[in-house]
């Protein structure tokens, strides 16, 4: 079953051109079935030629002596056929099917005899098989041949082997029908198939963009009505989205101006205050709100950001970031990777990228980077010395405002208040990858990043 899936073709018009080839195998074969067991066996100009030898070696043997009768039947005989004088029958007398009788009644018609006058005729496969047998049994293939015998009233009988042609030689047949009716059905089911499938294409192509968090331009309308309300409910979706994410992101922008307005007020009368713990306790506050105020309004101005997607080579873009942090006296070791090309985009990946190496040289210490790609996808290792983090924190540290402790936090920097790694794990997932976190052994935190090539 497996190996018949993984022949199975994917694409939908393989799938209806595949599908058309096989009703028409199947409608030929059945026209097969019912021409052999119902239609008549023998070829028109055959049939009559052989009954018309019948005739003409009767009258020679009825009308002439023996030894002349025996002479012109001889002379009439060739590799395919034979006549004789015989005092037995040829044929025995047998149960005849309906095309033996036909050939009966109409000989009896030729020669004008009574219908009780004695004529056998046998219709078989040279084998000795049923004239009707199976088409696709051995013996349904072999020639025909027609067996006679006819009384000639003073003991004698005319026996008679010929070899008549078949109506349906179906190796002939099949050989011009099957391309006949097969090719012109296929090309333009082909053309018809693809006006239809071209459409379905090209939005399952947009509908992956915009899974990466891409803005298009509304997809044109065509192929038939069907595609076209698909692809019209599609560039309705896509509008829709831009504007929940527009209208989210500009709410946010409006209450960060108002909230920095009473935030910088507040601040002015607190720095007014006597020095002392408590004016440093609520300015320590206020920094915080006002970072936490910044960094959720850049968490969600990254989704309405519009950067164009392009083709990168992204061992350039990390030897840059290695480049950085090693002027910066930073222990981040990257010494280089198989060439990977990807599309994404540029700002918004490194910025996820730089989020994850600062986590890992924050909280770890020294950091590795490992770069590989196989079947189709990127997959990139960011590797720390650190102690790791407890197995139930392996998914929660990813959302936004969660840490597994505050002592490294400089809110007065703007930074250190959990969405870091929730801004890098929207990012990935947005170009169609994931990042999960894995601990190591003995000791150690590895960031998988994994993204498509495409």
């Amino acid at each position: 079953m497996n190996s018949l899936r993984r022949l199975w073709p994917q694409r939908l018009l393989h799938q209806l051109l595949l599908l058309l080839c096989v009703a028409l195998l199947a409608s030929h074969l059945i026209g097969i079935l019912l021409l052999h067991r119902h239609g008549s066996l023998l070829h028109p100009l055959s049939r009559n030629a052989s009954l018309e030898r019948l005739a003409t070696a009767f009258h020679a043997a009825h009308d002439l002596s023996r030894p002349q009768a025996e002479r012109l039947l001889a002379q009439m005989g060739n590799p395919e056929t034979r006549f004789w004088l015989a005092p037995t029958a040829e044929v025995s007398p047998f149960s005849a099917r309906p095309e033996e009788q036909r050939l009966a009644r109409d000989l009896r018609q030729r020669l004008q005899l009574p219908a009780e006058h004695p004529i056998t005729l046998q219709l078989e496969r040279v084998n000795g098989a049923d004239a009707r047998a199976y088409p696709f049994s051995p013996g349904g293939w072999a020639a025909l041949r027609l067996r006679s015998s006819l009384a000639l009233g003073d003991g004698l009988y005319l026996n008679a082997v010929q070899h008549p042609s078949g109506a349906y030689q179906w190796g002939t047949v099949l050989a011009y029908s099957l391309p006949m009716t097969t090719l012109p059905v296929l090309l333009v089911m082909m053309l018809c198939l693809g006006r239809v499938v071209r459409p379905i294409k090209t939005l399952a192509k947009a509908t992956e963009r915009v899974s990466r968090g891409e803005w298009i331009a509304p997809l044109p309308l065509s192929g038939p009505q069907e595609a076209r309300e698909l692809t019209c409910a599609f560039n309705t979706m896509q509008a829709n989205l831009a504007r929940h994410v527009e209208g989210r992101t500009r709410l946010l922008a409006a209450i960060s101006h108002d909230l920095n307005t009473p935030l910088t007020e507040l601040r002015l009368q607190v720095e007014l205050l006597e020095p002392g713990p408590t004016r440093d306790d609520l300015l320590e506050s206020l920094a915080e709100l006002t970072a936490m105020v910044r960094e959720t309004l850049e968490f969600v101005r990254g989704d309405a950001v519009q950067e164009t997607t392009c083709r990168l080579r992204l061992n350039d873009l990390l030897d840059d970031l290695a480049r950085r942090y090693q002027l910066m006296g930073l222990p981040l070791i990257w010494q280089g990777g198989e060439e990977v090309w990807l599309g994404c985009r540029p700002l918004a990946l490194k910025r996820a990228l730089t989020n994850l190496i600062d986590n890992a040289l924050k909280h770890g210490g020294a950091t590795r980077l490992e770069l590989s790609a196989s079947g189709g996808q990127v997959c990139l290792q960011i590797i720390d010395q650190g102690p790791g983090l407890p197995e139930a924190w392996l998914e929660k540290v990813f959302e936004p405002f969660v840490q597994l402790g505050r002592g490294g936090a400089d809110a007065s920097s703007g930074g250190g208040l959990g969405l870091g790694l929730a801004i890098a794990r929207a990012c990935i997932q947005a170009h169609g990858g994931e990042l999960v976190l894995e601990n190591r052994l003995p000791q150690g935190l590895c960031a998988w990043v994994r993204l498509p090539v495409g």
